[in-house]
């Protein structure tokens, strides 16, 4: 099995080692975690090579690699010798007539070392000479735009390689090399998928679940325990653990104390200031939201601006400039969109949660105005107290 990875390989030579080494680790847990046994792992520049007895076991490693953030692509290849070229022009013929069908348009594409004595243009007319005059039966046609099916021939230093399917990887970098931060995860479509592309950018997430208990359905809790639990499946790392804040009192004394028009805003700005003093506690960098700027009103660029102001640590919005749709489309590549689809995160005690009286413009001001009203400080050092932090194997 090759294992192809692209944007490590420009990093500086320091950095570029430390995530060659930080990926093969993760590849190695993928594959110990789902079971998969392999014969070993081989590192090279540019290229991991992963060595299985069967062609199933192949594909089983190509479909579990393949989601490892920091994979590009993999493929299932035959390693064979590379300085017999009488060899490797049988073995290519060999393995041509194995998968190529009669009436089939094909070509042959080699990549190889400078040293290789025979010139990749060279050696693709050879290989691809030898196809056509042993399977003369197979009617077989050259198609150099857009082949049926591609021959891969790869002759590098020490072995050469042949392949003709190509599995694509999420890409990205590996994951873990870029840090740590804390996640807010929902119920909701949009929060799962901000934290997955937060860890395809190489970052370990820490989620965050606020349950507000009466003032939702249970239904939404349990779509939201699932969508960390999905987000789990893509985080290789031996360790994975989320907060679950209880929000039940703190929702009170918003509905109690603040003006109908400014408790999605205050909801939020508790809900930050909460995640931030977690990520002081896991020495994170910063919060990841789901928020896509005026998706909705609590996420106009007026109150992103008065919410924000709270923290002192950067908020991280992978979804700000994306519409529904987009979104939606991810959600369904990564495997969150049929867990939260139909999720309605609501608060029973007030329609401002599902947007229909949030006020698109709140100020500064008012802000400050009934932060004391809330006993501010006092809400956040409670839901903290009761915080409970859970393990996901």
């Amino acid at each position: 099995m090759i294992v192809r990875y692209g944007e490590i390989t420009v990093k500086s030579p320091y950095v570029r080692e430390l995530m060659e080494k930080e990926l093969v680790k993760t590849i190695k847990y993928k594959l110990k975690r789902n079971k998969v046994n392999v014969i070993g792992i081989r590192k090279i520049p540019g290229r991991i090579f992963i060595y299985v007895d069967s062609s199933e076991k192949a594909v089983n490693v190509a479909l579990n690699v393949s989601k490892i953030f920091g994979v590009v692509s993999t493929s299932p290849a035959v390693e064979i010798e590379r300085n017999n070229l009488e060899y490797l022009r049988k073995f290519v013929l060999k393995y041509s007539s194995a998968i190529l069908e009669k009436g089939d348009t094909f070509a042959v594409r080699v990549r190889r070392v400078k040293k290789y004595p025979i010139t990749s243009k060279e050696l693709e007319r050879i290989l691809g000479a030898d196809i056509l005059n042993t399977l003369q039966q197979l009617n077989l046609r050259v198609n150099l735009t857009n082949p049926l099916k591609t021959i891969h021939v790869e002759v590098r230093t020490r072995k050469a390689y042949i392949y003709h399917e190509t599995v694509k990887g999420v890409g990205g970098l590996p994951y873990g090399v870029s840090g740590k931060v804390v996640a807010l995860i929902s119920g909701g479509i949009d929060s799962p998928v901000a934290a997955w592309l937060t860890m395809k950018r190489g970052v370990k997430v820490v989620p965050v679940f606020f349950d507000l208990g009466d003032f939702t359905t249970k239904e939404a809790i349990k779509k939201a325990l699932k969508a960390i639990k999905k987000i789990r499946e893509w985080a290789p790392s031996p360790e994975f653990y989320f907060y679950k804040i209880p929000f039940n009192i703190v929702l009170e004394a918003i509905t109690r104390n603040v003006p109908v028009q400014y408790t999605c805003i205050f909801c939020k700005i508790l809900m930050f200031k909460i995640a931030e003093r977690i990520a002081e506690k896991e020495e994170a960098k910063a919060l990841v939201t789901g928020e896509s700027l005026g998706q909705v009103a609590s996420q106009t660029l007026d109150n992103l601006y008065v919410i924000s102001r709270v923290v002192s640590i950067p908020i991280l919005r992978p979804l700000i400039g994306l519409d529904k749709e987009e979104i939606i489309s991810i959600a369904k590549n990564i495997g969150t969109y049929e867990i939260t689809a139909k999720s309605i995160i609501e608060c029973k005690a007030s329609p401002v949660f599902r947007g229909s009286h949030a006020a698109a413009h709140t100020r500064n001001e008012i802000i400050d105005k009934y932060k004391d009203k809330i006993h501010f400080e006092e809400l956040v050092m409670k839901s903290l107290e009761e915080a409970m932090k859970i393990n996901l194997p």
